[in-house]
């Protein structure tokens, strides 16, 4: 009757919208990502005479996290840069003996689910457990890292403050005396803080 009003045209659009962008926007926890390399790094920094500190890099990095949230990032040890190519040659071939240990990696899990509500711009803290292979050990280590979702298909892990590492539970500390020899110098801290920024892109589904 005329008491009746019609449902205004469009007035469900919202709603609609609202789901449609939903099933639209990608969820990270369904999703596979590969490790952009030209925009990751990892790096250390070595104090010697207890007061000469150098920063050190590893380039060419590879990895990916799949759709459980299983991350592995693989350090080829080979790209050791320290700006000076001496000192590169005398810490692959005598201290990460790269020819018996080409590469060092990396394993973690990430909760993937704990972070479809992020939006573009939005950063999380999260504690992270991982485990690094290095030097033939392998040993269990806690960073705390920002997971920041850059973009629809890009999301970075980078640490909040550095990871440091005891060459001793990596079989390293006594390879510090070569180095301290050749390069004339009394010491070389045992211990190095690590820094990383990782950057990975979202695998299209099509190549799963």
């Amino acid at each position: 009757g005329e008491g009746r009003r019609r449902p205004e045209a469009g007035g469900g659009m919202p709603v609609v919208l609202c789901v449609l962008l939903l099933l639209l926007s990608p969820l990270l926890s369904a999703a596979e990502w590969q490790l952009e390399p030209d925009y990751s790094r990892i790096s250390f920094v070595s104090v010697k005479r207890a007061k000469m500190a150098e920063v050190q890099r590893f380039d060419r990095l590879s990895g990916q996290i799949d759709k459980q949230g299983v991350a592995r990032i693989v350090v080829p040890l080979g790209t050791l840069d320290s700006g000076l190519a001496l000192r590169d040659e005398r810490m692959k071939d005598n201290f990460f003996e790269t020819s018996r240990f080409p590469e060092a990696t990396v394993e973690s899990r990430l909760d993937m689910a704990g972070f479809d509500d992020l939006r573009v711009g939005q950063s999380r803290v999260e504690k992270l457990d991982f485990t690094l292979d290095l030097h033939g050990q392998q040993r269990r280590l806690k960073a705390d890292v920002l997971v920041t979702r850059q973009g629809e298909g890009l999301v970075q892990v980078a640490t909040l403050e550095p990871v440091l590492l005891k060459l001793l539970d990596f079989d390293l500390e006594e390879k510090l005396k070569p180095l301290k020899d050749m390069a004339n110098i009394p010491s070389i801290t045992p211990e190095v803080p690590v820094f990383a920024v990782l950057n990975f892109r979202e695998v299209p589904p099509e190549q799963f």
